[in-house]
């Protein structure tokens, strides 16, 4: 049953590992996406935002009506234009920029290079007009008045670049021209490789950690499965132990039932009252058994207790108790409760059998619960034990009992202790005038594990 258990739960949890480290990857891929287009843009942003800056300034400074003059005759040999070119190539070699350039637009939308500024030899050269790719869609700020970049441009001819602009205006305030600044995109494309590699060393460092992550959880879930397993295989053993000697006693009380009611019916007969009564009350013990099942609520603990009556019973001892009927004790682990009950209740059955006279053996059991804890005490009767041994009795392998050669003991009352630490509870006792009473203390809102 509990290896089905186990495997239909270790299925479900292969198929939650499998799906987690699915998402995961998602997750990763995504974000890495993300976070490598956010820096491509933040870095075309900065890169157009330092060259409208430019452009603004290079209008600033152009000769507006020289540039007039120019477009009234567009030839090479105009002095404006060898004037214009000059200024225009030295602000390029300044910058850095591809092309600097004085573009204008006609009525239709077309743009055509007026001057482009390249070295004086290859000037000459230049086929002035000639149409360019920027658009009036692209350029439209300039008529505002306003400066503007386009995204990177693919051009068969010239490359890859980023046009920037900024309005050339005349005295009277109309659009004359266009300053053009292309700006390579080498730098970006190197900024774009380092981002794609600091993209791969991120994604090897995230697949790390989840293989890390997924190895952890792996190890740690075997760890409490074997745990699990062992605490779950403990209990089990004890509950079938204990189950097994109820099932007897209660068979054995079936079986001797007619011959009990045959004595009884012959004592009476013979008006042998006393022995009679005498009689019935040897068979209050079996009696006991059988009603204890009425008076318990948690199987494990009806379980435990029917074990320990008919432990105690064999050696002439009689356990009382007192368990409120309808409490279940469910704030505890069934398997805490068997530990440290079982423990001191074979204690005490052990101290109690080696005490007074059979009439005077007795052991009390109380169980109750106040508030958000459980109190639980056991006290047998039997010899006193010393303050000095009361002390040590919480170490592990201290006993007061007689040992035998190569027989562990001592180990239940460190068992209980243990058990109780996990509940932040306590563990007192006390023993005068021939009677040990061990109390405990369990906070249910404060288990841990």
């Amino acid at each position: 049953m509990i290896k089905a258990i186990s495997t239909g739960t270790n299925k479900r949890i292969r198929i939650i590992l499998i799906v987690a480290i699915i998402l995961s990857l998602c997750f990763m891929s995504a974000n890495l996406l993300l976070t490598y287009d956010s820096t491509i843009r933040t870095v075309e942003i900065s890169i157009a935002t330092q060259s409208m800056k430019t452009a603004a300034d290079i209008a600033s400074e152009v000769d507006v009506a020289s540039f007039e003059r120019f477009l009234q005759k567009p030839t090479a040999e105009s002095e404006d234009f060898v004037k214009l070119n000059r200024f225009l190539n030295d602000y390029r070699k300044k910058i850095g920029a591809k092309h600097v350039y004085i573009v204008t637009m006609d009525d239709e939308g077309k743009s055509r290079v007026m001057i482009l500024g390249i070295s004086p030899e290859l000037a000459a050269q230049t086929y002035i007009g000639e149409p360019c790719t920027l658009t009036r869609e692209e350029a439209e700020p300039a008529y505002h008045g306003a400066t503007f970049h386009t995204s990177i441009i693919h051009d068969p001819k010239y490359g890859s670049y980023m046009t920037a602009g900024a309005p050339l205006m005349n005295a009277d305030g109309q659009l004359v021209g266009i300053i053009g600044i292309d700006t390579g995109v080498e730098l970006l494309q190197q900024i774009e490789q380092n981002a794609l590699k600091n993209s791969i060393f991120h994604i090897s460092a995230n697949l790390l950690i989840l293989i890390l992550i997924v190895v952890s959880y792996t190890v740690i879930r075997r760890w409490y499965q074997r745990e699990t397993l062992r605490v779950v295989g403990d209990s089990e053993q004890t509950f079938q132990r204990e189950f097994r000697s109820i099932l007897t006693s209660i068979q054995s009380i079936r079986h001797d039932f007619a011959n009990h009611l045959q004595v009884l019916f012959g004592l009476l007969e013979l008006k042998k009252y006393a022995r009679a009564q005498e009689y019935l009350k040897g068979l209050q013990s079996d009696v006991k058994v059988v009603a204890l099942s009425a008076q318990v609520a948690n199987p494990a603990l009806l379980v435990l207790l029917h074990s320990k009556v008919e432990k105690a019973r064999g050696q002439h001892v009689e356990l009382e108790f007192q368990i409120p009927p309808e409490e279940t004790f469910d704030g505890v682990l069934s398997s805490d409760m068997i530990k440290i009950l079982s423990n001191l209740l074979d204690n005490a059955i052990e101290a109690a059998a080696g005490g007074p006279a059979e009439e005077e053996r007795c052991i009390w059991l109380t169980l109750k619960k106040v508030g958000q804890t459980y109190q639980f005490t056991v006290e047998n009767t039997g010899g006193t034990i010393q303050a000095g041994e009361l002390q040590k009795l919480m170490q592990e392998g201290y006993t007061t009992k007689q040992t035998d050669e190569g027989q562990a003991r001592g180990y239940g009352l460190s068992i209980v202790r243990e058990v109780v630490g996990k509940y932040a509870g306590e563990v007192n006792v006390a023993s005068a005038k021939g009677r040990t009473c061990f109390s405990v203390l369990l906070h249910i809102s404060e288990r841990q594990g």
